[in-house]
């Protein structure tokens, strides 16, 4: 504060008279002299008498508060708070602190390329694609446990299980090698039951940190799937939870820039070489990249995964998933060369704690359509667990069968 602001505020404070206010009669309520039921204590009559046996005081002048002078304000105060407080909301965006709702509000308002969630079965965004229909059926039929196992002999494998799971493991429907075998080979009973009996036991009490589920839970099923993958050799897992959405550009200047933990990624084959010499630059970028981030820049991805400690909501990874998955397809757009015409069906999958979930993207000239979702399996269980890495054979299945060819198909 200036040395002219001090003085004229010092005169002002001169300047206010010291208020003095008359205290209220207090008005004494007549009592009948048979008032029996609501006798008034006798040392209170006795101190209300004493005051108004008072000499009574001059009435006290009230303040009259338009007249006192109000300090002066700084001529720049409200146009320095507004920067501030616009300042302020621009790094909330940035920094990711509206709320979850905000944000899915926020992605459904864009005037350009809304993004939308809806349910498998609503008809209000028009009727569901046909590679999203295969996909989600597809999907659905492991997440009920249909087809999940193959084995030989079934009974030489429940032994080694825990009772919870014998019994499920035993399911006529549930083992059916000849359908199992074109997509992956069954993981060990013993890496399945570690990462069951470890996420078991990091849900007793408070838990853990979502890194440590990050860690020694989710990303080990992830491994343990590519794995045990048909495509193990033409497919990596990148974590990606460090990287960031380059160049900003791609990103939506309202919502604020969001990351995922994991991305599935082709393995660069001759093709996909050949097809990077000709791969055009980011914008204002001096680097090129399959994807919309410099992580795993050669890796075209094929599947997103966000993943989410127990004690937060699977929702929360929503708008999450949808932000990243929104500057992905505007990359995409940019190879294309254009926006028209429809996307293929692409999965995106939310771990929350035990439990995992797919969701498939739609993609049109007017807006993306994020249809929810398949429950697919959990870490509570054996069995359950099993679904998560069929499921997981089945979309690294897909990414080697339809998004590589259709990626290659792309002008570069």
């Amino acid at each position: 504060m200036n040395t002219t602001s001090i003085s004229q505020i010092a005169v002002w404070i001169d300047s206010v008279d010291t208020p003095s206010i008359d205290p209220p009669e207090l008005p004494i309520a007549p009592r009948a002299a048979d008032d029996k039921e609501n006798p008034r204590p006798a040392k209170k009559r006795r101190i209300m008498q004493a005051d108004l046996d008072q000499t009574p005081r001059p009435s006290k002048r009230l303040r009259d508060l338009d007249s006192v002078p109000q300090p002066p304000l700084s001529p720049t105060k409200s146009a320095s708070s507004a920067a501030a407080s616009e300042a302020s909301e621009v790094e909330s965006h940035r920094s990711g602190r509206l709320s979850p709702v905000k944000q899915l509000q926020l992605l459904e308002d864009f005037e350009e390329q809304p993004v939308v969630f809806c349910n498998f079965d609503d008809d209000e965004e028009g009727e569901e694609p046909e590679d999203v229909t295969a996909m989600r059926r597809a999907t659905q039929q492991f997440a009920d446990g249909i087809g999940i196992l193959g084995y030989h002999d079934i009974n030489a494998v429940v032994s080694a299980l825990p009772p919870i799971d014998r019994m499920r493991f035993q399911y006529s429907w549930a083992n059916d090698l000849e359908q199992r075998s074109t997509i992956g080979s069954m993981p060990s009973t013993a890496q399945i039951l570690e990462i069951v009996e470890t996420a078991r036991k990091y849900d007793h009490g408070s838990g853990v940190s979502e890194d440590e589920w990050n860690s020694e839970v989710q990303h080990p099923l992830l491994k343990l799937a590519r794995n045990t993958s048909k495509h193990r050799q033409t497919l990596d897992i990148h974590n990606v939870k460090t990287a960031r959405i380059e160049p900003p550009s791609l990103a939506r200047s309202t919502v604020p820039g969001r990351v995922v933990d994991y991305v599935v990624t082709l393995n660069p084959n001759p093709a996909i070489k050949q097809a990077w010499r000709h791969l055009r630059l980011l914008p204002g970028a001096s680097i090129k990249s399959w994807n919309h981030t410099t992580r795993a820049r050669h890796n075209p991805i094929a599947i997103n995964i966000e993943t989410k400690g127990p004690m937060k909501s699977w929702t929360d990874g929503k708008p999450q998933i949808a932000i990243w998955t929104d500057a992905w397809l505007k990359r995409l757009a940019l190879i294309r060369g254009n926006t028209s015409g429809q996307w293929p069906a692409l999965p995106l999958l939310i771990a929350q704690g035990h439990d995992w979930h797919l969701l498939i993207v739609s993609k049109n000239d007017q807006k993306m359509t994020i249809w929810q979702q398949i429950d697919i399996g959990s870490t509570r269980s054996c069995f359950d667990a099993v679904k998560v890495v069929t499921v997981l054979h089945w979309l690294m299945d897909w990414a080697e069968r339809v998004w590589r060819p259709w990626l290659l198909s792309l002008p570069k």
